[in-house]
């Protein structure tokens, strides 16, 4: 049940009422990497910018925008991708350096430039996965740019197991340590399909480390009570949200290392919708319903000799009380 008043609903953009829809308000997950490109850029173009994209409003091109305005509260949209983005950059550079990382492996890349904007190394290889038309698209936006490592990029259908596993034999094949991604792509995948991945990549004994993102139940609920109808061609939908959260990935192999409640860095990053009076007044219950609507969780291989694939969290997210 969710627990949120009608000032956060008002502050946030976030129209809940009684219908629920599963679809979002775009035709393919494709139109939301359109959307995160856009948000990219309105970051990048801030003085006090906390990352600077300088592809992103070329990817975005004149679509991001329109698909940004279908949705409700486009503010908070906007603050949810900014938010993520960070963490991300931020995470991957440091299991990059700490982890010895040689292979960066990105499922569902999207318009996602940051083999050509981090500062990476020019020996470090980094394959990207998408559809064919979001990759064709992408690399003839960036025809006339050099990313600063060895990108590599496969069309694949994600959620065709045996060509998934054929690539990703391949590549631990060909790497010692390497770092999965997947930004934005589980919540449009069945429960079912996230186990299978999980148990996939966990074939692969040189996948050491994943980084993703994950929504909350509550936060499925959330999104999904607040959008319009969606237009008629739609079939984008949100799936996966389990309840045990990121708990959810030990009984693949998967131990949750590290994470990180996107509301809480939102706040300490300074790009948070709602204002801190308003925070001030909520419950510790409605608190914790908002701190765990979506997070960015680092997993890592379990170890054998520890013995901790049987344990399983308490709570979806580890408490940590407001100051």
């Amino acid at each position: 049940m969710l627990r949120i008043n009608e000032e956060l609903r008002q502050e946030s953009g976030l129209r809940l009422g009684v219908r629920m829809s599963l679809n979002l308000p775009v035709e393919s997950v494709s139109n939301t990497a359109f959307l995160m490109a856009y948000c990219r850029a309105l970051e990048s173009d801030r003085p006090d910018a906390l990352f600077r994209d300088p592809y992103a409003r070329l990817l975005a091109g004149t679509r991001g925008e329109g698909f940004l305005q279908r949705f409700p509260g486009a503010a908070a949209t906007a603050a949810g991708c900014i938010v993520r983005t960070c963490l991300l950059d931020e995470l991957i550079l440091r299991v990059i350096r700490e982890a010895a990382i040689d292979l960066v492996v990105n499922l569902g890349a999207g318009l996602d430039a940051r083999p050509y904007r981090l500062p990476l190394q020019a020996s470090l290889r980094w394959v990207e996965v998408d559809d064919c038309g979001v990759l064709a698209y992408k690399a003839s936006k960036l025809a006339s740019h050099r990313p600063v490592c060895m990108l590599e990029s496969f069309s694949m259908d994600l959620t065709d197991a045996s060509a998934r596993q054929a690539l990703f034999e391949r590549l631990g094949g060909a790497a010692e340590r390497v770092l999965v991604v997947t930004e934005g792509l589980l919540a449009y995948m069945t429960q079912e399909q996230v186990s299978s991945l999980a148990q996939d990549l966990f074939a692969q004994a040189q996948f050491q480390c994943w980084l993703t993102d994950i929504a909350s139940m509550n936060g499925l609920r959330l999104i999904e009570q607040a959008l319009p109808e969606p237009p008629r061609t739609s079939n984008v939908r949100l799936r996966f949200a389990p309840e045990e959260g990121p708990a959810f990935f030990q009984q693949y192999g998967w131990e949750v290392d590290e994470c990180r409640s996107c509301l809480e860095e939102g706040r300490r990053l300074q790009r948070f919708v709602l204002p801190e009076k308003l925070l001030a007044t909520f419950s510790n219950e409605q608190w914790e319903v908002l701190r765990t609507l979506a997070a960015i969780v680092k997993l890592k291989r379990t170890d054998p000799q520890t013995n901790t694939s049987h344990r399983r969290a308490d709570r979806a997210f580890p408490y940590h009380p407001r100051v």
